[in-house]
C-alpha cells in the first residue's frame, strides 16, 4: 500500500512530467517556437494544469476567457450548439493546439465551447496578464498569434467555400482533405486521420443528417477514395478525393 509521501512523489513526477511536454508542445505550436526560450519558460511557469474528463467544458460560448490554453494530452472539441438543439462542430484542438487566441486579442468573450472529446484531456492555461506581460518582451509572441490567427482564417474561409449549392459527396471530401492537411498520417496504404471521427462528428461539422452523411461516405467508399471502420478514416486515393472535392 503506498504511503503518502510515495504518492505524493508520484504526483509531483507528474506534474513535472506535464510541464516538461507542455514546454515542448508549445515550443513547436506554430510560430511560437521562434519565441525566445525564456518566454516559453515563463508562460509554462506561470500557467495552471486542467485536468477534464469526458464530456466536461473548459469554457463555454459566451463566458470570458483571460487566458491562453494549450492542450497537453487528450483532446478538445470546439462546436457550439445550436438554438435548436444540434451540436455544430468547428474543429479539433489536439496536443500542442492553443486556445483563447482570439479573447486575448479583442477581450471579447469566448465564441464557442471547448470540451473534452477524451477522458484525461489535460490543458495548461496561461493568465492573460502574463502574455500582455510577456508580449513587449517578445515580438515574436505576437507575431506567433498572427500566425496562429491566419492559419485558422484561412482554414475558415476553405470552408466557407464548400456552399451548400455543391453535392455533399464533394463537400465532405473537401472536409477529409482538411482533416489531412491537420491530422494525416502517411502509411503505405494511404493517409490515417489520426483523430477519431465518427459518422455524428462528420454529420455535424458539415450540418447534415447523420443518414445522409452516411450515404455520401458509402459512395466515396464505392469509389475506393477512403475507408472508415471504428471512427478510423484511411484516404486510399488522395487524387481522386481532390477531384471528388472540385465536384
Amino acid at each position: 500500500m503506498e504511503t503518502n509521501d510515495s504518492v505524493k512523489t508520484t504526483t509531483q513526477n507528474r506534474q513535472h512530467a506535464l510541464r516538461t511536454m507542455a514546454r515542448l508542445l508549445l515550443g513547436r505550436s506554430m510560430g511560437f517556437g521562434e519565441c525566445l526560450p525564456q518566454t516559453l519558460d515563463q508562460i509554462v511557469a506561470g500557467s495552471k494544469l486542467h485536468h477534464l474528463g469526458k464530456g466536461e467544458t473548459l469554457i463555454r460560448t459566451g463566458q470570458a476567457f483571460d487566458c491562453l490554453g494549450l492542450v497537453v494530452e487528450g483532446s478538445l472539441e470546439n462546436s457550439r450548439v445550436r438554438a435548436d438543439g444540434h451540436r455544430h462542430l468547428i474543429h479539433f484542438l489536439r496536443p500542442g493546439d492553443v486556445a483563447g487566441l482570439m479573447c486575448l486579442v479583442d477581450g471579447q468573450p469566448h465564441s464557442n465551447d471547448l470540451t473534452a472529446r477524451v477522458n484525461e484531456t489535460i490543458v495548461l492555461v496561461t493568465p492573460g496578464s502574463l502574455i500582455r506581460e510577456l508580449r513587449p518582451l517578445d515580438m515574436q509572441l505576437g507575431r506567433a498569434f498572427e500566425l496562429q490567427l491566419a492559419f485558422r482564417s484561412r482554414l475558415l474561409y476553405e470552408r466557407l467555400s464548400a456552399d451548400h449549392s455543391m453535392p455533399l459527396e464533394a463537400r465532405l471530401a473537401r472536409l477529409l482533405l482538411t482533416l489531412t492537411q491537420l491530422h494525416g498520417h502517411v502509411r503505405p496504404d494511404g493517409i490515417l486521420l489520426d483523430v477519431k471521427i465518427s459518422q455524428a462528428d462528420l454529420a455535424d461539422w458539415l450540418g447534415v443528417s447523420r443518414q445522409r452523411v452516411n450515404l455520401a461516405i458509402q459512395q466515396l467508399k464505392s469509389e475506393a477514395l477512403i475507408n472508415l471502420s471504428y471512427s478510423s478514416i484511411l484516404i486510399t486515393d488522395t487524387t481522386g478525393l481532390t477531384a471528388r472535392a472540385s465536384h
